[in-house]
C-alpha cells in the first residue's frame, strides 16, 4: 500500500518536470529578449542622439554661412532632393558651395529646425522627419517647409548625407 502512494506522488513529480522546466526555459527566453531589446533600444537611442547632434550641427554652420563647416557636417556623396525634385550630388566637400550672399538679397537671414522625429534609426543612418522655416532679419518667418534629412555614420562620423525637401507650405 504504502508502495502505491510513493509511486503515485512519483508520477505527479514526473509530470510536474516537463511542465517546470518549460516554464524555467520560457522565464530564460523572456529574460534573455527583454535585455536584447533593452541593449537595443539604448543603442538606438545612442544612435539618434549622435545623429540629431550632426543634424543640430549642420543647422549651425547653415546659420553661420559656413561653407567649411557645412562640409565638415557632411558625408559624401552628398546628394540633394529639391523641391521640384531637381537633383544635386556632391562628390566631394570641395563642392559644398551654397551663394549665401544671394540667400541674404532674397531676404533670408537664419533658418529654424522646428521639428526633427527620428523615424528610421540604424546603427549607421537615421532618417529624420524635419520641419525648417526661414527667417528674415526682423525676425519675421517667411517659409517653412518639411523634408527628411538623412545623417549617416561613415567611419564614426556622423554627417548629413541626404536632404530631400518638399515644397513650403508656408511663405509670405
Amino acid at each position: 500500500m504504502h508502495s502505491g502512494i510513493f509511486a503515485h506522488n512519483d508520477v505527479e513529480q514526473v509530470g510536474r518536470v516537463p511542465l517546470t522546466a518549460a516554464i524555467g526555459c520560457l522565464a530564460v527566453a523572456l529574460v534573455i529578449w527583454v535585455g536584447g531589446t533593452v541593449r537595443a533600444q539604448d543603442a538606438d537611442r545612442q544612435h539618434v542622439a549622435e545623429a540629431r547632434a550632426a543634424l543640430d550641427e549642420y543647422f549651425r554652420a547653415w546659420n553661420a554661412a559656413d561653407n567649411d563647416a557645412v562640409a565638415a557636417i557632411s558625408n559624401f556623396p552628398r546628394l540633394s532632393l529639391g523641391q521640384n525634385g531637381q537633383v544635386v550630388v556632391r562628390e566631394t566637400p570641395e563642392e559644398i558651395a551654397t551663394d549665401f550672399e544671394v540667400l541674404r538679397q532674397s531676404g533670408w537671414d537664419h533658418s529654424t529646425l522646428d521639428l526633427a522625429e527620428a523615424v528610421h534609426v540604424s546603427a549607421d543612418k537615421v532618417h529624420f522627419r524635419i520641419v525648417f522655416s526661414r527667417y528674415s532679419a526682423d525676425g519675421t518667418p517667411y517659409t517653412t517647409a518639411p523634408g527628411l534629412y538623412v545623417i549617416t555614420n561613415q567611419n564614426g562620423h556622423w554627417g548629413l548625407q541626404l536632404q530631400s525637401t518638399l515644397p513650403a507650405t508656408f511663405t509670405r
